[in-house]
């Protein structure tokens, strides 16, 4: 199901990441200091020791090309990044990912199509065989992730950004913590995970409580719906929180935010796909769909995995139509 919406996860994700970057846009000086504060994935753009940022960014031979956006066979005017949420428990290394949305931008109709491929489908992996999705984050990260999107469902990804999502308590707590209408079943769960002693009704979270939230998982019969709906407040909350922060306090919260994100993006694609999405995020017209689409899969046990089994070109099919629509 297609709906046209402004707060499902991925879209608050991309919006806050190109907020970010917009600011560091205000100068060379703080594009490098800011740039440099991310993560590279292994394997790609790493800063050098010697020279730093601006060194590589100039060395590196490197152009924004506009024909490097090969999307689903739409030609030059789309850019689709990946956003990958991990939710990571303490000491753990690389996990499944955990939320997967395909961002596709389009900037001569100034759309952006938001893609959710679901955790528990399962498709063929690359040299794996066939598991749930995302396992293949954890077999050969971004990069086999990337390829199975690809070969699975037609669609080319331009670039990665990761955001392990327990990172956001300190963000959270940065901001003075969060508001958010909580049931009584939830304040429960809250209350256990977070040694606190919150009831049914709006309630200010600090980032342990607001994490304890976004990660229920059993309270609803519609499982991991509920979860990212869950994950959509925080982050909505969040994002509110700091449309209305100080200057000062948004500074701040750049050098918290941007090592917590990790890209397979060189700082000049970075710069370049910013600059072309940043301006028009505040009134694109946003269309979000989920993947598999009602009526396209049936839900199977597999090998004792409750997954969902894809009809792939129909959902191939589904996907184009939504990308040329753009």
């Amino acid at each position: 199901m297609r709906q046209k919406i402004r707060s499902c996860p991925g879209y608050v994700i991309l919006r806050f990441f190109s907020m970010l970057l917009g600011l560091s846009l205000f100068g060379t000086a703080l594009t490098s200091l800011s740039l440099g504060q991310l993560h590279y994935a292994e394997g790609g753009f790493q800063p050098g020791a010697a020279g730093g940022f601006l060194h590589n960014l100039s060395a590196s031979g490197e152009t924004f090309s506009e024909g490097q956006n090969a999307l689903a066979g739409d030609g030059d005017d789309t850019v689709n990044i990946l956003l990958i949420g991990q939710d990571r428990r303490e000491n753990e290394g690389r996990t499944r990912s955990d939320t997967m949305i395909l961002c596709s931008f389009n900037k001569r109709t100034k759309k952006l199509t938001m893609a959710s491929f679901l955790r528990d489908l399962y498709v063929p992996i690359p040299g794996y065989g066939s598991d749930r999705l995302n396992s293949a984050y954890v077999f050969g990260g971004m990069e086999l992730l990337d390829r199975t999107i690809e070969e699975d469902f037609g669609v080319r990804v331009d670039g990665n950004v990761e955001v392990d999502f327990s990172q956001f308590t300190q963000v959270v707590d940065t901001l003075g913590g969060v508001e958010l209408d909580i049931r009584a079943d939830e304040a429960e769960v809250i209350n256990f995970e977070a040694g606190s002693n919150i009831s049914a009704g709006v309630n200010r979270l600090n980032g342990l409580q607001a994490l304890a939230y976004a990660r229920i998982r059993k309270l609803d019969a519609d499982g991991d719906f509920s979860r990212t709906s869950r994950q959509r407040k925080v982050l909505d909350a969040l994002l509110t929180a700091y449309r209305s922060a100080s200057i000062p306090t948004m500074l701040a919260m750049t050098t918290k935010i941007l090592p917590m994100i990790t890209t397979d993006m060189t700082p000049l694609e970075i710069v370049g796909h910013s600059m072309a999405i940043f301006p028009y995020l505040s009134s694109a017209e946003v269309v979000s769909l989920h993947i598999p689409v009602s009526g396209t899969f049936s839900d199977q046990n597999i090998d004792g995995m409750a997954v969902l089994v894809p009809d792939l070109p129909a959902n191939r099919d589904i996907l184009r139509e939504a990308l040329a629509e753009n």
